[in-house]
């Protein structure tokens, strides 16, 4: 039992070098060449999946072909259509930023700070010189601008102010929740592969699961 043990260890290791030889710097055919294997199998798999859930990609078609037709054809509804477009532009711009916060690319980056951040900030010094959070849009978010109606002096409330950057705060928090998925997903590609970190706490994590009477 202790020579298989020895064995089965020896193996891994062999198998985890060669694993690591394998870049495309090093083998770029052999690298090529499992690249475009594992995309054909993904490929299959997404098929299957598809074909298995039919009816709500069917659904899924003419729900869009309704809103491209919506979209594209001219009449009343268009005032409509060009403000949802705005709006989700604008949502798609406070996610981006979001995304880019949580990746950070490398640099460091926290949109929060360049981002949200001021624009918080700059709204609520317009609300308590204006009295009001009913800015003008456009140019708003653009520019602020204060209303032309007078309002009362101390009407603004704090409520206020978070309600009129709830959209942007909310769409930028599910920015960075989203940008903490490409870890996860990669780090559970690298866990089904087999793949075993060098990590000595995570082998005596893996020998306690394998001596539990009950998965915890």
């Amino acid at each position: 039992s202790f020579a298989d043990s020895s064995l089965l260890s020896e193996r891994k290791r062999r198998d985890r070098e060669e694993r690591l030889n394998i870049v495309l710097w090093r083998q770029p055919l052999v690298t090529l060449q499992y690249f475009f294997l594992e995309t054909l199998i993904n490929l299959k798999e997404w098929t299957i999946k598809l074909w298995h859930r039919r009816s709500i990609l069917v659904s899924f078609l003419l729900a869009l072909a309704v809103l491209t037709a919506t979209y594209y054809i001219e009449g009343t509804h268009q005032q409509y259509v060009r403000y949802m477009e705005k709006k989700f532009f604008w949502c798609a711009y406070w996610v981006g930023l979001g995304i880019l916060s949580s990746v950070g690319l490398g640099t460091g980056l926290h949109t929060f700070l360049l981002y949200l951040g001021p624009h918080i900030a700059s709204v609520t010094l317009a609300a308590y010189e204006c009295n009001s959070v009913n800015f003008p849009e456009p140019p708003y978010p653009d520019q602020i601008i204060c209303p032309d109606e007078e309002a009362t002096e101390g009407s603004i409330s704090l409520w206020a102010i978070i309600s009129k950057v709830r959209l942007e705060a909310c769409m930028w928090g599910a920015g960075t929740a989203i940008g903490e998925l490409p870890p996860y997903f990669m780090a559970r590609a690298a866990r089904l592969s087999g793949a075993e970190p060098d990590d000595e706490e995570y082998q005596e994590f893996e020998e306690m699961l394998e001596h539990a009477e009950t998965a915890q």
